[in-house]
This record gives structure tokens, sequence and C-alpha cells, in this order.
């Protein structure tokens, strides 16, 4: 059975597993999920339910955090609560799990190298316009999906003359 390897990006949310070898990234076959081979599916589905987890506890912390502050607030502790989230999921689903983008405000965020073709190809794109990556890694399978945008996002997110004024600063 292959391990999985996910990821969580600003832009793409990859998961993976444990430090990978010494393969280079053109060694990796790497397919849009649609295109995925059949013996991928399981663990792109697998990966697939990490994601909406992590989404989902990630929305509902920042609710809270929303509510209970505002957004100068929340920015905050959106990081460290999504990190820690991600973290904790992904050691009781067994795997390893991370976000990544282009534009790092976290220089531990960078994509692992077996992601980062991926998300230098992509960086220009709008997460609504990429359904998502699967690398067949060998021993372990590496799972990139976009991370969706929510209305829950727009008081950090959005259109920058619209941010509250602590979270410009931040």
């Amino acid at each position: 059975m292959t391990r999985l390897i996910a990821s969580i990006a600003a832009m793409l949310l990859p998961i993976w597993v444990s430090s990978i070898g010494a393969q280079t990234a053109q060694e990796w076959p790497t397919y849009p999920i649609r295109q995925a081979p059949a013996a991928l599916r399981p663990s792109i589905q697998h990966a697939d339910l990490i994601v909406v987890a992590i989404q989902n506890a990630t929305s509902a912390e920042l609710t809270r955090e929303l509510n209970a502050g505002g957004p100068g607030d929340a920015v905050q502790q959106c990081h460290l609560s999504a990190t820690t989230l991600i973290h904790r999921i992904g050691r009781e689903e067994g795997i390893a799990a991370g976000r990544t983008s282009a534009r790092l405000r976290t220089p531990s965020n960078a994509p692992k190298p077996w992601a980062a073709p991926i998300v230098k190809q992509y960086a220009d794109s709008k997460a609504a316009s990429v359904d998502g990556f699967v690398v067949d890694l060998g021993e372990r399978v590496g799972v990139m999906r976009p991370i969706a945008h929510r209305a829950i996002c727009s008081p950090c997110h959005g259109p920058e003359e619209q941010l509250n004024a602590r979270v410009r600063a931040e």
C-alpha cells in the first residue's frame, strides 16, 4: 500500500508523510487529479478527506476568532491556529500536511521538492482554476489541492482597500 503525502498551500493544499529520498522532481510522475491512474485514486480520496477536515477545522477556529475580536485579532491567531490544526490532523491521520505557496509569508512553508514545480507553474493562477495534482513518489503519493476561498477568508484576504487597518498593518 502506498503511503500518502499531501500538502496545503496558500494556492495549493499538499500533504506529505516523511522526507523524500534523493529523487529529482523530473523522476516523479505528476498528473492532474482527473487524469490520475486508478492505482492512485485511493490515496487521492484519503487526501481529499484530510483536506476537507483541515479546511473545516480552520474555518471553525477562524469563525471563533472573528466573533471574539474581529479581523484585527483573528489575523494574529489564524496562522498559528491553522498550522497547529494541520499538524494535529496530519498526526492523527499518520501523514504530514502543510501549506505552501509561491508567495511565502513563512519560510518553513516552502514547497517540498516534489511540489515546487507545480507551485511555480501555477503561481499566477487563481485557485478556482486549478483542480489539483497527484505526484507518484514511489512508496509515497503527494496530493495537492487548491485552498478554497470561503467568505470567512475575505476580511483578511479580500481587496486591500476593504481590509481592516490592523489587518493591513499585519
